[in-house]
């Protein structure tokens, strides 16, 4: 992971946009050749479960791959480029860097004109499936997310955002969850998630995933790229790092009870806490009075 700082641990549930520098639009690491190397597996073992795209998204793709290769020219002049699979422009931008690729494209002809997933290389996904969020509109991408869905106030905000974003000036955000391995590709679908709200067990040897999103608008076709960026870590390096480990502790216990089910700590709740306070040491996780819940 680039940082345990506080500032990738923000509270779950939340927009919280920030500007993006695009010198920093992706970030490449050590771990490079190996999330390649499992996108290509993956590539040729599940097909259209990591990557879809519309007819007509051509063009658009195409833009992504030059912008992308160019940015990574100027900014990671370092880091060589895989040779050219004969894939789809998406999959192949896709093929040059850690983040999964989701391009979201405005539908003029719905009323209201809504943002629709039209192309997705999406080869890490976090508990969700590529072929259910395919050509659906972005407060649909979302129905089951807490606070989220059709009509609720965050849905109004996040299209409102897509509405407004300039392509002069990309954003990120940050997202993160708590995982028991370290397996990239976690394609739980929100069917699998109903069935089995507490899917996780989690203890200290859990992994915490977090999430890079980045929200970038084509100058060309006038789509967005979403970027996700994801980097896993084990809980216990938390320990190196007090504010996160805080962090962690204070968003957890922020969570609503519909919250933790999404997120799979239904059950697994207080034994998070206690693994976190266990890291924190003697004296350092909270009075007797100090509950953990919201």
């Amino acid at each position: 992971m680039v940082s345990f700082g506080k500032d990738r641990l923000e509270p779950l549930f939340k927009v919280g946009l920030k500007p993006l520098d695009l010198a920093q639009w992706f970030e490449p690491d050590g771990d490079l050749a190996a999330y390649r190397a499992e996108k290509d597996r993956l590539t040729a073992s599940e097909g259209e479960l990591v990557f879809r795209a519309e007819p007509g998204t051509e063009a658009a793709q195409a833009e992504v791959r030059a912008l992308l290769t160019e940015n990574l020219a100027r900014y990671h002049p370092d880091i060589s480029l895989p040779e050219d699979s004969g894939g789809p422009d998406l999959l192949e931008a896709a093929r040059c860097v850690q983040e999964d690729l989701v391009l979201m494209r405005l539908d003029p002809d719905a009323n209201p004109a809504r943002w629709r997933m039209v192309a997705a290389s999406l080869h890490f996904p976090s508990s969700w499936k590529l072929g259910e969020k395919i050509s659906r509109p972005l407060d649909e991408i979302h129905d089951n997310v807490p606070g989220f869905g059709p009509k609720t106030r965050n849905a109004g905000l996040m299209a409102r955002i897509f509405d407004g974003l300039k392509v002069e000036q990309p954003v990120q955000r940050m997202n993160w969850t708590l995982y028991p391995t370290p397996t990239l590709h976690h394609p739980y679908s929100a069917r699998d998630r109903g069935a089995n709200p507490d899917r996780h067990t989690l203890d200290a040897e859990s992994f915490i995933r977090v999430e890079r999103q980045t929200l970038r608008k084509l100058p060309q076709s006038g789509d967005i790229l979403f970027t996700i960026r994801i980097y896993i870590d084990p809980i216990a390096a938390l320990s190196r790092y007090p504010e996160a480990l805080a962090a962690l502790k204070t968003n957890l216990r922020a969570l609503t009870p519909a919250e933790r089910d999404y997120k799979g700590l239904r059950k697994a709740f207080d034994d998070v806490i206690a693994v976190i306070e266990g890291f924190e040491g003697p004296g350092e996780g909270g009075t007797s009075g100090d509950q953990a819940g919201p």
